[in-house]
This record gives C-alpha cells, sequence and structure tokens, in this order.
C-alpha cells in the first residue's frame, strides 16, 4: 500500500510539467502603449542584440554611444508590454505556486533570458533585458530606483543618461542627461504622459531622491538564487516519493537477513581469573 502511495505521489509531482500555464496575475495588454507583437520571434538576448544591431548599422549608429542605447530602449518598448512575467508551471511550478501562495514577487523572472520568453514584462525586467545587452556591449549602466518604479542610467561618453524602456517618457537626450535631472525624481515627471500615468507621485515620490545602484551591477542576485533551487526542486521532486520506495524495498530485503546473522551469532563471555 505505502509503495503504491509513494508512486502516485511521483506522479501528481510530475502533473505540473504537463501545463504551459500563468497562474498568477496576468495584465492584459492597454492598447496605448509602444507595442509590436510581430517581435515575439526576438526571443533570446542574441536575437535582441542582432537587431538592434541592425538599426543601428541601418542608421550608421555606433556601438558605445548615446544613440545606440536609445535605440536598445525603443526597440525593447516594442518587443514588451508592461506585465509581471512570471514563471509558468511547465518551466518552475514550485516558483510558480510560490507566487500563487505567498508573493507574487516569488515567481517573477529576472533571468533576462527567461524574461524574453513572454510579451510583457515589468519595468525591472524589462530594465534586467537592457542591462544584458549593455553588458555584453561593454557599456556601463546603473539602476535607477524610485519609490514605485524601476529604470536605468547608461554612461555614454562622460555623461550618464536616463532611459525607462518600460514607462516610455518623451525625453530628450538634454532631459535625460545627469547634468540636467540630477537624480530629482520631480524633474522627471513632465515626460510622461499623464493621461497613461495618472498617478506619478505614488510612482515617484514627491520631493525625493532617486535611489542608484553599483555600476555594472547583476541585480536581484537572492532572486536568481531562489529561482536556481526551486527550478532543481521542480525537475527533480518526483524522484524523491521513488527513492524512498526504493530506499524502503530495501530495507525490508535485507532486515531478515540482518536478523537471521543476528540470531545465528552465540554470546561469549571471557572470564578472567
Amino acid at each position: 500500500m505505502q509503495r503504491i502511495l509513494l508512486f502516485f505521489i511521483a506522479l501528481l509531482l510530475c502533473v505540473p510539467f504537463l501545463f504551459k500555464k500563468d497562474i498568477n496575475p496576468v495584465l492584459a495588454y492597454d492598447q496605448q502603449e509602444k507595442f509590436d507583437s510581430r517581435l515575439a520571434y526576438i526571443n533570446s538576448i542574441q536575437k535582441l542584440i542582432s537587431h538592434t544591431d541592425s538599426i543601428a548599422l541601418t542608421n550608421n549608429i555606433k556601438a558605445g554611444t548615446y544613440e545606440y542605447a536609445a535605440v536598445l530602449e525603443s526597440v525593447i518598448s516594442n518587443r514588451f508590454y508592461h506585465g509581471f512575467s512570471h514563471f509558468i508551471l511547465s518551466e518552475n511550478w514550485v516558483a510558480a505556486l510560490c507566487g500563487k501562495w505567498l508573493k507574487e514577487d516569488y515567481a517573477c523572472k529576472v533571468q533576462p533570458e527567461a524574461i524574453m520568453q513572454q510579451p510583457y514584462a515589468a519595468c525591472s525586467q524589462q530594465s534586467l533585458v537592457m542591462m544584458a545587452v549593455l553588458r555584453k556591449k561593454g557599456m556601463n549602466y546603473r539602476s535607477v530606483g524610485f519609490p514605485h518604479h524601476y529604470a536605468m542610467e547608461v554612461q555614454a561618453g562622460k555623461e550618464w543618461y536616463f532611459f525607462d524602456a518600460n514607462m516610455e517618457p518623451s525625453i530628450s537626450k538634454e532631459n535625460r542627461s545627469l547634468a540636467n535631472w540630477q537624480h530629482q525624481n520631480d524633474y522627471l515627471k513632465k515626460f510622461y504622459d499623464n493621461k497613461h500615468y495618472s498617478n506619478l507621485d505614488y510612482q515617484f515620490g514627491k520631493g525625493q531622491t532617486a535611489i542608484v545602484g553599483p555600476i555594472n551591477e547583476e541585480p536581484a542576485k537572492n532572486a536568481r538564487l531562489f529561482h536556481a533551487i526551486t527550478g532543481i526542486l521542480s525537475a527533480m521532486a518526483w524522484c524523491l516519493p521513488l527513492l524512498l520506495m526504493f530506499y524502503r524495498f530495501r530495507l525490508k530485503a535485507v532486515l531478515p537477513f540482518i536478523s537471521l546473522r543476528l540470531l545465528q551469532q552465540k554470546p561469549s563471555l571471557s572470564l578472567s581469573a
């Protein structure tokens, strides 16, 4: 009976792999922000680099420049619409369930290659994708955090420039420069569409200064570790009941032999004068 139960549990732990379903909340495209579904074929960082490079080459734009970063931001803005990209059950069902039952953040992807598999990504996720390309291109970047938003800066020449692929501000090169905005959150609000983003004070705060991360940091290290562990657990959990079943079977087979050997041994008493 126990063997049947363990075998059933093993089968049950295989079931999530059959469902390519996101069990966490998914936002629908709002038909307002930039989004081009034809770019869905760009499903890896290398394809994103190739697409961006082809546009840059056509327009005589060199890698390492502000213009290249602007092209990359535009491509990412069109590739994704806003919404948290989660692990689906067939990818990492342990993380997906943690996101559903504990906190949505546990299910949110932070690996750029994983984010590239879906048409939507949140502000932090779109920034992580952009950072991955900049790392490969040897361009300096750093994260820029707000009370309820996440963007980044890119260094071109000796100046740092603000980029936000997710909320897509209408902002010039001059106004993007650190020399002008000086990490003052209120300065940026006028470059966003108030009709689309009606609560900028919530996202950027009032009178606050942006939190700037280290140069060229790979953010979300703890989340990446969590997803690596839960990914292994998702893939291997079904083996555990089978291993337990095998262990119990072997133990049951060996115990009578051990008991017989013990009974055959006669106790000896040694006396010393």
